[in-house]
């Protein structure tokens, strides 16, 4: 007897997909001097404060961090080139989305007291077409407490090394805890395909 019972005249069987994760990471993915780089074009840009959703809404009492952001010009296309690679890969291996493209990368930074509380990353009108969410860390870990990024009900927290790179769905619920001790720095981005049907 088959498990999937069709409920709608047009249906067909779903296909299935059997490579599916909820994090991958990956060690390495940027050296040191990479990501020293990186941190150092955020640092001479203007930062604004990190926002919630396609509105941009700022409200602190959910997340309070800095962000500026890597364009996709002359200066940053080694990193947007070494990331479409990365995601063509991890997305045949782990997800077998249908994507399109990636957003502006973000790099955020998170001082004493700043935090991102549990949220998920796909949402309504722009953001629900985002359906993998990176974060690379930029920080060496000794530089910084607390901070760690966790997500709900999956034990793996992924990779906190200078330089890993931790791919998850968008719908996944996830935050970062506070920062107790120093400066946290890392790239974050959304991967869209068409919204999810």
């Amino acid at each position: 007897m088959p498990k999937i019972h069709t409920l709608l005249s047009s249906a067909s069987t779903p296909k299935q997909n059997d490579r599916v994760m909820m994090i991958a990471s990956k060690a390495g993915f940027l050296t040191a001097d990479e990501c020293n780089t990186i941190i150092k074009q955020g640092d001479n840009q203007t930062a604004v404060a990190g926002s919630l959703g396609s509105e941009d809404e700022i409200n602190e009492s959910t997340r309070r961090s800095d962000v500026t952001y890597l364009m996709h010009n002359d200066e940053n296309a080694w990193l947007y080139d070494r990331l479409g690679s990365e995601i063509q890969q991890v997305n045949t291996e782990a997800y077998g989305y249908h994507l399109s493209g990636i957003e502006a990368i973000q790099l955020a930074t998170y001082d004493e007291g700043d935090f991102y509380d549990w949220h998920t990353d796909l949402g309504e009108g722009d953001n629900s077409t985002r359906k993998l969410s990176l974060s690379i860390q930029l920080s060496p870990s000794n530089e910084y407490d607390g901070g760690k990024l966790e997500f709900m009900k999956v034990a793996e927290t992924g990779l906190s090394d200078q330089g890993a790179i931790i791919f998850f769905p968008s719908f996944l619920h996830h935050q970062v805890k506070p920062i107790t001790r120093g400066r946290r720095y890392s790239l974050v981005a959304w991967v869209h395909g068409d919204a999810f049907r």
